[in-house]
């Protein structure tokens, strides 16, 4: 007996919406971001225009937008630490239409707040680190001291000379500080601002002793004047400050902190477009016009993949972490 045409058309069609069903996640992802990008780019910058992260973002994606034929907007939504910025991120369509630009302060943030609108590792997908700058010590001129070696002997001999400034509790240059701190065995008295303008005006005043910075910042201090650097936090000297020694060259051991940018997406975002980011961050970064323009800076390019970048937040924040508690740092 022949089969009704009808019905072998119906068992067709069954067998290829069981097809599409049975499609494994990677083939999946593949199928839904085809011809991507096909329209423009949000990366949010979770900073105000201007800054340091807000100028990464620009001269990175003003570039791979160039090599991609498409329009990358920048989207500056400032407050909270960057937390404004990431919560509007994290509930942006995982297309690959919206990214996050992030700073230091997305590893530090959950410690800080008590309720954000995101988690960090539940709502985002890593794509890369990008760049990185240790954090520098600076001084008001008028302090009697020229490196961080003397900040050490002057603070042990006059415990209560010291204050230093941050751009407020609980940010990447409060928490250097008391790094350094515990590290170097003495006591500074930490004064918090709403933001680095006020304190920097502080510090040239002679308000404030001594402050933390990337050292982009901190060489942006130096060249204001009435300010000098003490030292720097890093394993090696950087770009921005080639003649300043390490603090491990002054005699401070296991002491390192960095000021870092990176590339998010919000979770779910498909895996082929995380991997096109990754790569066109590298593409762009290794071009001369660019890396030079950011090593310039003062920033060390360190891009790599976006598994060894989830690792490298959990650790920022699990580090930063101890380092409250063993100090029984106040954040509010």
């Amino acid at each position: 007996m022949s089969m009704n045409p009808f019905r072998h058309r119906l068992r067709f069609l069954a067998a290829a919406v069981g097809a599409c069903i049975g499609l494994g996640a990677s083939q999946a992802a593949l199928a839904q971001s085809a011809g991507y990008p096909n329209r423009p780019v949000k990366v949010i910058v979770p900073f105000p225009a201007g800054g340091l992260v807000d100028g990464i973002a620009r001269t990175l994606m003003t570039a791979i937008g160039a090599e991609i034929k498409q329009s990358i907007v920048i989207d500056n939504r400032g407050g909270a630490g960057g937390s404004v910025g990431a919560a509007a991120a994290a509930q942006s369509p995982a297309d690959g239409y919206t990214l996050l630009m992030v700073l230091d302060t997305h590893a530090i943030n959950p410690l800080v707040y008590k309720k954000l609108a995101y988690d960090n590792e539940k709502d985002f997908a890593p794509i890369s680190l990008i760049a990185r700058a240790p954090m520098v010590a600076v001084a008001n001129e008028k302090v009697p001291v020229n490196s961080l070696g003397e900040l050490v002997k002057y603070a042990k001999a006059q415990p209560d000379a010291i204050n230093y400034g941050s751009v407020g509790p609980g940010s990447a240059s409060h928490l250097t500080a008391e790094m350094f701190n515990m590290k170097a065995g003495i006591k500074t008295t930490h004064i918090p601002y709403k933001g680095g303008a006020p304190a920097q005006t502080d510090l040239m005043a002679g308000q404030i002793q001594i402050m933390w910075g990337t050292a982009p910042y901190a060489q942006s201090l130096v060249r204001a004047g009435k300010t000098k650097a003490l030292g720097q936090a890093s394993a090696a000297r950087s770009v921005a400050f080639p003649d300043l020694p390490t603090a491990a060259e002054q005699g401070i051991k296991d002491f390192e902190a960095y000021g870092w940018v990176g590339l998010l997406a919000p979770a779910g975002t498909p895996a082929d477009i995380i991997r096109f980011w990754n790569e066109q961050l590298k593409k762009a970064a290794n071009s001369a016009e660019v890396g030079n323009k950011l090593r310039e800076q003062g920033f060390e390019l360190v891009l790599g993949s976006p598994a060894d970048f989830g690792k490298f937040i959990r650790s920022e924040t699990q580090g930063w972490q101890q380092l409250i508690k063993a100090r029984n740092i106040p954040l509010e």
